[in-house]
């Protein structure tokens, strides 16, 4: 077993916070829309902050705010809630490192292009 756990990471972190849209279906079978940051993103997914209540593995669709790009994603992990957001681990469908369009990426996020998706248009929830 690895003990540092930068050595157990399939893409390295990097601490950025880019604006992201969230749309999540609810238990209620409805559809919202949250505008937040991802905190921490990865070639593989991120840490962001999310107001609406979620589920672990529960599936959600992500478009990064400065390109439109969207991207599926599932909860891995839930942190603690603060100041009424909560702390939620996302991983994507397949690893995806353009899709936060920074400019120098890490080594190990190895490039695999995005096909073109549609632009969302956030709705006020």
């Amino acid at each position: 077993m690895v003990d540092d756990p930068r050595l157990r990471r399939r893409s390295r972190r990097l601490r950025v916070r880019i604006r992201i849209v969230v749309r999540v279906e609810t238990e209620r079978k409805e559809t919202v829309w949250e505008e937040t940051d991802a905190l921490i993103v990865n070639a593989h997914g991120a840490l962001i902050l999310l107001a609406t209540q979620v589920s672990k593995n529960k599936f959600l669709t992500i478009q990064n705010a400065n390109t439109g790009e969207e991207i599926l994603a599932r909860i891995t992990s839930l942190g603690p809630r603060f100041m009424g957001k909560a702390e939620v681990g996302i991983e994507f469908i397949r690893p995806a490192p353009e899709f936060w369009a920074l400019v120098h990426q890490p080594q190990d996020w190895q490039s695999s292009p995005l096909p073109k998706s549609r632009r969302l248009v956030p709705q006020k929830v």
